[in-house]
């Protein structure tokens, strides 16, 4: 049994880890020379910068992998002082409630409002067709306030609409919780009486940390190795990778697409022309992360707290920022603070070429604003743009699910994030989930022979 896996992402370096575990030969091309593909982190003058997640949320599967790396010394975790969220509205900063009596004080809704979203507990559980995110909060909540808070929170992780992703695939969760209990706000309450591992946190050298020690312990990773052409013939898939000029065709008895829809629908083309036409069709907007610095005794505000979303009735040019320096220490100097500043693709209006200084300088003028800094310009700023930032869990990604499982049949798998979720912990746990499968067929084969 031989696998072939393309994409060395952490989607991708999970697969290859749990199969080497496993003793099953496998192959990891990464067309590039760096691995961990969103998670990425910069050093760059001194200063830490996440261009993709600035935090995890630990779950079981994500403890057992970190514990195998032996990475326990490095987690840097986020401070409980530290973990309230804030939103904008009427252009004032207020504390996202976290717990009954917090939002009971909360300004953010009326009295009435608040009356509604405690009944919630009492709404029946009911399965919509493609119901969508913004549905599902005024199904469960019957308040528009609601969606006030989850459109930044969507527009932040997915750089995407609510009134578009369907609830099922951006967040089952949300989902699995009316479900089990009947009432989102029951299962939360029941999660956390429970202890469910939902602390954020990082690693002291970034998130880079993570994907970089999975591949210190891969046998099979190649990197700068550009697969150009899939093919299948009898039963077996052929790999032609291109490296260094040189062409090379190896057989494999399964294939891992580790890759964005995009990337992947250009490999299969000729082979499954029709999973291919549904990759092409999954969204991908655009996201700029703006990183920025300041003299401490220049901003006014405390930071005390994880970020502020910015919902699109504000007006804000940002989706929000986090408070990099308030969560963890020595990502800038001590007498600076570091804020992450994210642009969603429908802030960015479709510009292309963007003009950065222009970008660059409508952030400091919000961050001015809402945070009271009487800076004429930041210390430092950093700007990365993600061309095609994170798939989009809307109507048009149905098709690619559905064909995708039922390719399984053919040896076919997807370890990417369109498929298992955005999330990193979603990631590992569909490459453990792919790798058991795999397992399980070769032990099979091994029998039958």
């Amino acid at each position: 049994m031989r696998v072939a896996i393309i994409g060395a992402g952490i989607s991708g370096l999970s697969l290859a880890y749990y199969l080497q575990r496993q003793g099953i030969a496998y192959d990891l091309f990464e067309a590039g020379s760096e691995v961990g593909g969103n998670m990425r982190t910069l050093q760059k003058n001194g200063y830490t910068f996440e261009l993709g997640p600035n935090t995890l949320q630990m779950n079981e599967d994500l403890l057992q992998l970190i514990t195998e790396l032996k990475l326990e010394t490095e987690l840097l975790p986020l401070t409980p002082r530290n973990n309230k969220r804030y939103v904008l509205h009427d252009g004032q900063l207020h504390a996202v409630p976290s717990c009954p009596k917090s939002f009971l004080s909360n300004g953010l809704f009326s009295k009435e409002d608040k009356y509604r979203i405690l009944q919630e507990r009492k709404q029946p559980p009911a399965e919509v067709e493609n119901e969508t995110v913004s549905d599902f909060f005024e199904r469960r909540f019957g308040v528009k306030q609601m969606d006030f808070l989850a459109a930044p929170l969507i527009s932040g992780l997915y750089g995407g609409d609510p009134r578009q992703l369907l609830v099922n695939k951006a967040h089952p969760e949300l989902k699995e919780l009316e479900a089990a209990y009947g009432s989102v706000l029951e299962g939360m309450v029941q999660r956390k009486k429970r202890g469910v591992f939902q602390r954020a946190f990082s690693f002291r050298n970034g998130m880079s940390t993570l994907p970089q020690a999975i591949a210190d312990k891969l046998i099979s990773l190649h990197l700068d190795h550009k697969v150009e052409y899939i093919s299948r013939i009898r039963g077996k898939y052929i790999i032609s990778c291109n490296t260094n000029g040189d062409h090379d065709n190896e057989e494999y008895d399964k294939l891992v697409l580790a890759l964005p829809a995009h990337q992947a629908a250009e490999l299969i083309e000729f082979t499954y022309p029709g999973l291919s036409a549904a990759l092409q069709n999954i969204k991908y907007p655009p996201m700029a992360v703006v990183h920025t610095v300041y003299n401490r005794a220049e901003v006014g505000h405390p930071l005390q707290g994880f970020g502020a979303l910015h919902p699109w009735e504000e007006q804000s040019y940002t989706s929000g920022s986090i408070w990099t320096s308030s969560l963890f220490e020595n990502r800038c100097r001590p007498h600076e603070v570091l804020l992450t500043s994210y642009i969603s693709g429908d802030r960015l209006n479709g510009q292309a070429p963007l003009d950065e200084a222009a970008l660059l300088r409508q952030v400091h003028q919000e961050l001015s604003e809402t945070y009271q800094i009487k800076a004429l310009a930041p210390v430092y700023q950093h700007l990365h743009l993600w061309c095609n930032a994170m798939p989009q869990f809307d109507l048009y990604i149905e098709d690619a699910h559905q064909m995708a499982e039922v390719l399984e049949d053919d040896g076919l798998f997807i370890a990417a994030n369109w498929y298992a979720g955005v999330s990193v912990p979603a990631c590992v746990r569909e490459a453990k989930t792919i790798a058991a499968k795999i397992n399980t067929d070769t032990v099979s084969r091994s029998i039958a022979e």
